[in-house]
Order: C-alpha cells, then sequence, then structure tokens
C-alpha cells in the first residue's frame, strides 16, 4: 500500500518531461548541424566553404518555412569579418549565405533573425564547425 509521502515521489516519476525532447543548445541537429535559440525558434547552423545554410525549427522541433524570413550572418573565419545576408532557399526550408571563407574549427557566425514581417528580430551565436559538445 502506498503511503502518502510516496504520492509526491510518483507523481513526478510519471510526469512527461517535454524538456528531454527538446534539442538542447549546442547540440547537433537532424541535419547534422548545430543547434541554437534563436528568438521564437531553434536554429540549426550548417557550414561548408563558402555557405552557410539556417534551417528553423519551432519549439516542438518542428521544421518551419523559411520562405519570407531574412536576416544576415556576421562571420569571424581566419582572423577576417564578413556580413553576409540571409536569404530563403529555393524550396523554403531553410536560409542561406554564400561568401569566401572555409568552414574549418573556430569559425564564429552571429545571425540577426527577421522572421517575417512585423516579428521581432532576433539574435545567435553558432560556431557551426567545431566539434558537438
Amino acid at each position: 500500500m502506498f503511503r502518502r509521502r510516496s504520492l509526491p515521489l510518483l507523481a513526478a516519476a510519471l510526469a512527461p518531461l517535454p524538456a528531454l525532447a527538446h534539442l538542447p543548445a549546442g547540440s547537433r541537429g537532424p541535419n547534422g548541424g548545430q543547434v541554437q535559440d534563436i528568438g521564437p525558434y531553434h536554429g540549426e547552423m550548417l557550414a561548408k566553404d563558402g555557405e552557410l545554410t539556417l534551417f528553423l525549427f519551432d519549439h516542438n522541433d518542428r521544421p518551419v518555412a523559411a520562405a519570407g524570413a531574412s536576416g544576415s550572418a556576421v562571420l569571424l573565419a581566419e582572423g577576417r569579418q564578413q556580413t553576409l545576408p540571409l536569404t530563403p532557399r529555393a524550396d523554403g526550408a531553410a536560409l542561406v549565405a554564400t561568401g569566401e571563407f572555409r568552414a574549418a574549427p573556430g569559425l564564429r557566425v552571429v545571425v540577426q533573425l527577421v522572421p517575417g514581417p512585423g516579428q521581432a528580430r532576433a539574435q545567435a551565436r553558432f560556431t557551426p564547425a567545431d566539434p558537438p559538445r
């Protein structure tokens, strides 16, 4: 028979843990990129030489269309800083930026995101070429 002291422990054990279902900041996302919180979204940044790709997800980790979103990526690579515009990819699934840089460890990217008309700007910092934590 249960004691009254056991009820709170049992209730806590049976309670859902929604926070564990979300991708933690700094982890790798479904496309293999680094995940960070960016305003009301999770952003997943992938970097390859000359190209950045930013996927957006809601807080239930469902993909969000990037059509209508815009922004900029300020990157620091090999001691050189450049600002690149982020524009929706042709399929609308992500934002992309292109420039002359190498996706090597130490690459730092600060993203300014404008999710859509009338929505507040958001910012996040990524180190997409570094190994996962």
